[in-house]
């Protein structure tokens, strides 16, 4: 066990004494706003595409080149975070997908939309912009709580994500109402819908502008435990002291990737695939879907006290393959997407609780680093999910992609309890955080 002081570990408490600090809260407002965008093309271009004549396997490469891009970046940008600060890196990386939807606005040329999946990202995976945004959003919000209430601040973050998610979805009744009232063509509509999304995204740096940052010593070699060479070797290169933790995570977060590149990411293209559905129906139930896990957050906090949070995440992780596993055997489509609602609930859950986790876990001054590490594989695996799982798509398999959906989330579920069931967070140690030392197992 490693003793570490107060001083570095004291974290922001909200002035009026509730779970929100006001830094939290603006950073949160940042999450509700740049994230609706995100909604609206996890749902639309999927679907719009298909209607102008391209083929699901070049749907998916468009998607998959930005979890490519982010895969190469996470690393490096998480490093650069831990060592300069992470609001900079929030700000700019979340400024990156304005250009990106803008050139979805201005063209429907491949090699165009390749570059803006590239820059900004169009997808859950993301592009460049995610990769530095992305590493240093959870360090930035985990020091503006505690340890007591972080699993509960990641939980409301993850309400917010969902709101946003849901709004963007639902915004997929925008195109036809442009031009019901415009009398637009549906290429104009289309258009103006994406300059709409850029819009978002400029009004959402204001808030993460504003937000005051806690500024994080970096880590001395002095303060370093004995490690094997090879341990060493990774230490001293991208400041870390939890390299076999991160070893673990990357493993966990690389199969839920591939879970969500090879069929979450494509569900709306399956939907139209397997059962016609235009793309406001697939949008309506796609916010239906995200927006249910929003009434599962209250009982995350619950379901830790009660199982712990290794096991809470792990098994409502495994509970979700079963509802995913149903999907390709609904003969109907409002089944298909019922199941499907069921699974984001169940994510909802386990995701959050999973992040806390490992911010809790690891060192404060490596979290953007360890992030940026485990980010990696989710993205790596992610960008080869969605390009074979639209290749399947395309060569008419609507069944084998959910069966390696299920195999990835099992995997992420199985390994995250096999190496994390000995180790528990500081606030499941009874770490009194007023007492002035803090121990990490």
């Amino acid at each position: 066990m490693v003793a570490q002081s107060r001083d570095d570990n004291q974290q922001q408490k909200p002035e009026n004494g509730g779970i929100l600090s006001r830094d939290a809260k603006l950073i949160l407002s940042w999450v509700l706003i740049n994230s609706i965008p995100i909604g609206y093309m996890n749902v639309v271009p999927l679907i719009y595409l298909v209607e102008v004549g391209y083929n699901p396997s070049l749907i998916g490469a468009i998607y998959a080149i930005g979890a490519v891009a982010n895969t190469i970046a996470y690393i490096p940008f998480g490093i650069l975070a831990d060592r300069y600060g992470r609001k900079m890196f929030v700000a700019v990386g979340g400024f990156l997908p304005f250009f990106s939807y803008a050139i979805f606005g201005l063209t429907l040329n491949p090699s165009w939309l390749i570059f803006a999946s590239i820059l900004g990202g169009v997808g859950l995976a993301g592009g460049l912009g995610v990769a530095i945004n992305g590493t240093a959003l959870l360090p930035l919000i985990t020091n503006t709580t505690t340890d007591k209430n972080r699993t509960l601040v990641f939980g409301i973050l993850q309400g917010f994500w969902i709101l946003a998610i849901t709004i963007g979805s639902l915004l997929s009744y925008l195109p036809s109402l442009l031009i019901s009232i415009l009398s637009l063509s549906s290429y104009a509509a289309h258009s103006y819908s994406y300059f709409i999304m850029s819009a978002f995204v400029a009004i959402s740096t204001v808030p993460i502008l504003i937000a005051k940052e806690k500024k994080v010593e970096k880590i001395e070699a002095t303060t370093r435990p004995a490690t094997s060479k090879r341990s060493s070797w990774i230490s001293d290169r991208l400041q870390v002291v939890s390299g076999r933790r991160i070893l673990y995570f990357a493993i966990v977060f690389a199969f839920a990737g591939l879970a969500v590149g090879v069929i979450v990411q494509l569900v709306p293209t399956w939907y139209a695939l397997r059962f016609g559905t235009s793309e406001t129906t697939a949008g309506l139930w796609y916010a239906i879907a995200e927006f249910s896990g929003i009434f599962a957050i209250p009982f995350i906090p619950r379901l830790v006290r009660r199982g712990g949070t290794v096991l809470a995440s792990s098994s409502t992780m495994m509970l979700s393959c079963l509802f995913l596993a149903l999907m390709p055997l609904s003969n109907t489509f409002r089944l298909a997407a019922i199941f499907f609602v069921f699974r984001a609930v169940l994510t909802t859950i386990s995701w959050p609780i999973l992040q806390s986790f490992m911010m809790g876990i690891v060192s404060e001054r490596e979290r953007a680093t360890v992030t940026g590490i485990t980010y990696t594989t989710w993205a790596l695996m992610s960008s080869i999910g969605t390009y074979f799982g639209g290749a399947l798509l395309g060569d008419g398999q609507l069944t084998l992609p959910f069966v390696l959906g299920v195999f990835g989330y099992a995997a992420s579920a199985v390994f995250l309890f096999l190496f994390f069931r000995k180790i528990k967070p500081p606030e499941e140690l009874g770490v009194d955080l007023g007492s002035g030392e803090i121990k990490t197992g």
